[in-house]
């Protein structure tokens, strides 16, 4: 239940004090800014306007691209570490402050001119060198011509004729020319697509043969060097080294910017951080001598704010007023979850699926130990547990992993528990069984599939209570029986109905079960009717509730999957055991290592992804249906870019 509570914040002062009161809470990171103008009466507002920035902002994310498009070209050439290394590292920090007069001191505009120089010399090299590869490609065909073309031009008898045929041409041409008995023909290449060919003829002849080989498409030799090809192919190669030295001169130049780059990291969030900033001032309130603005922030960040803003401000200059959440208010408060260190890395689920509203509650401490044990059932192998605790552990103790991704890390790490635990229970290691068990995945399915079901039916009347519990504080009575109640102890009648019949043979039982399920149907159709003005409607609307009950039997079946994935995971691993066991002793030891180390992986990889899937599909579609609503947005303050470096916070 741990929403954290919120608090509507209001803060007056001097137009001259705001840019240090944005730069403040912005430090914070704490307080979202709502434009006030949309929730209160005009004439409340008499003597203020809204601030326009668009042409400042303009330059802000002109700027900003300028800059982003700099760090990503420089993102290929700037030496970085590896990846070991940079998993090792931490981010550096810096105060606001700190981080501001930095790129203050560093010329900005210099820098990305510098990188943009450098960007177009490695453009205008790389057109060069591609034009030397087009150029070399020509010239290694020709490289067989061991004459120049305009020596023999000048011929008074005869014609010499160079040029070029597509492959399917070449035999017709060729018996053309054998016809004609005068001209001498030469193969100069042969590629798979053309055909070079070299002719001799009498220069009485040339206008007979343009005119039988123009059906050809023969495409006459164009020679513009003034070398031989061999010498200008020679040529050609020395040009392109010398251009590839270059570029790898200007590349091994870049790649040393390091502090260009890290100077240009800090200017996008310097000028991201501006143009947030800038942002605001679009939704406070201002007038030529004032300024007014209001937003959500955590309680318990209130008196933080206010000694950050009197520290850059002064006390005396800002007024700041607080006001308490009110009920209408209820579906516009961001939601901050707030939980312990163990439960926090399931908040992931809960925000996957919506974020509670204000006047709910977080669902993550109550969904968690229940996704524990689902996902531990389903994967359920002590060996892949160790490996699942043993690599969260280690990249946790040794590489600096922040953020989301390590959120996710220990996220795996405490599901890593409950799978070694029901490994332990159902006797399981890397799919070979184990000397000691409760319960075996091959011998037990039947008694595993009812643990499942049994289960499924505790998280029901868990939601349903929780539903009627919830409600009833919301002062919706009748909907918490109705909704909550009822339901809960209509599902307590069933099972001790089916007990009573099938397992225990009770009438006794049987018909307190039946009882008990009696008397809350009635009970609904009752609620629903004195509970809505129209009694036939409440009634109908009684009954369509009760007709209900198969979207229960649904869910109830839908936890037998819990058996069905475990047991699927452990017979795919015995089988991969099988298959390697099969194999002669010598190759058992040597490539049978490599073929089961890969099916494993292989398992491990499907077993976890399933486990994660399906026990996120039974909270969000059977348990998070009976009492959770959601529709909540997460709180979105006032705050730095945060993407190259950590801001030093003053909490």
């Amino acid at each position: 239940m741990a929403i954290a509570k919120m608090k509507k914040l209001t803060l007056l002062a001097e137009h001259v004090h705001k840019d240090n009161v944005l730069k403040s809470v912005q430090e914070m990171q704490s307080l979202q800014i709502i434009p006030l103008a949309d929730k209160v009466e005009e004439n409340l507002l008499i003597g203020f306007t809204r601030e326009t920035s668009d042409s400042e902002e303009i330059n802000y994310q002109s700027k900003l691209s300028d800059i982003e498009y700099s760090i990503d070209y420089l993102d290929d050439h700037v030496a970085k570490p590896g990846l070991i290394e940079k998993l090792k590292s931490k981010r550096e920090v810096f105060a606001l402050t700190e981080l501001e007069k930095r790129v203050e001191q560093a010329n900005i505009d210099a820098l990305i001119h510098q990188v943009s120089v450098k960007e177009q010399q490695l453009n205008k090299l790389d057109e060069e060198l591609k034009n030397l590869k087009q150029e070399e490609q020509f010239l290694r065909k020709w490289r067989g011509l061991n004459f120049m073309p305009e020596e023999v031009s000048q011929f008074k008898l005869m014609h010499v004729m160079i040029g070029t045929i597509d492959k399917e041409h070449s035999e017709p041409l060729v018996n053309t020319i054998k016809e004609n008995g005068k001209i001498y023909h030469d193969e100069v290449y042969r590629r798979s697509d053309e055909i070079a060919y070299l002719f001799i003829l009498p220069k009485d002849e040339l206008k007979g043969l343009k005119d039988s080989i123009s059906q050809y498409s023969f495409r006459e030799l164009k020679y513009l060097y003034d070398v031989l090809p061999e010498d200008a192919l020679y040529r050609n190669l020395l040009e392109q080294k010398e251009i590839r030295e270059g570029i790898s001169k200007i590349k091994k130049e870049m790649s040393a910017w390091k502090s260009v780059y890290l100077d240009l990291q800090l200017a996008e969030e310097y000028y991201y951080n501006l143009s947030e900033r800038n942002k605001a001032k679009d939704i406070l309130i201002d007038s030529p001598h004032l300024f007014l603005l209001t937003g959500w922030i955590e309680e318990e960040k209130i008196q933080n704010l206010k000694n950050n803003i009197s520290q850059e401000v002064g006390e005396s200059e800002v007024a700041i007023l607080t006001d308490d959440v009110k009920i209408e208010e209820y579906k516009e408060v961001p939601i901050v979850l707030k939980n312990n260190k163990i439960v926090q890395p399931f908040e992931m689920i809960t925000q996957m699926f919506s974020y509670p509203q204000y006047n709910e509650v977080d669902p993550t401490p109550l969904m968690m130990p229940f996704f524990m044990i689902f996902f531990g059932m389903m994967a359920a192998d002590l060996g892949y547990g160790l490996l699942l605790f043993g690599a969260t552990l280690f990249s946790m103790k040794v590489f600096n992993i922040e953020g989301s991704t390590g959120n996710f890390v220990k996220f795996l790490h405490v599901l890593s528990y409950p799978t070694m635990a029901f490994g332990i229970f159902f006797g399981s290691l890397f799919g070979i069984e184990l000397p000691f068990q409760v319960l075996s995945l091959q011998e037990d399915v039947l008694l595993i599939m009812i643990i499942s079901v049994v289960m499924g039916l505790v998280q029901l009347l868990y939601g349903l209570i929780l539903n009627g519990i919830i409600k009833n504080r919301q002062g919706q009575r009748a909907s918490s029986y109705i909704d909550g109640y009822a339901w809960a102890m209509m599902l307590v009648g069933f099972i001790l109905w089916v007990a009573g019949s099938l397992l225990i043979d009770s009438t006794l039982m049987t018909q307190i079960g039946i009882g008990i399920v009696v008397v809350n149907a009635i009970g609904i159709l009752v609620f629903s009717a004195i509970s809505t003005p129209n009694t036939a409607l409440g009634v109908g609307l009684g009954a369509y509730n009760l007709y209900g009950i198969s979207g229960y039997v649904g869910d109830i079946v839908s936890y037998t999957r819990l058996m069905a994935l475990g047991v699927a995971s452990a017979n795919i691993a015995m089988a991969f055991n099988m298959i390697i066991g099969f194999l002669p002793v010598y190759a058992r030891f040597t490539v049978g290592v490599v073929i089961i180390v890969a099916l494993h992986t292989l398992n491990i990889a499907l077993t976890f992804l399933s486990a994660y899937v399906h026990s996120s599909r039974l909270q969000y579609v059977e348990f998070f249906g009976k009492f959770f609503e959601g529709g909540g947005h997460p709180l979105t303050p006032l705050k730095t870019l945060e993407k190259h470096i950590w801001l030093d916070q003053k909490n």
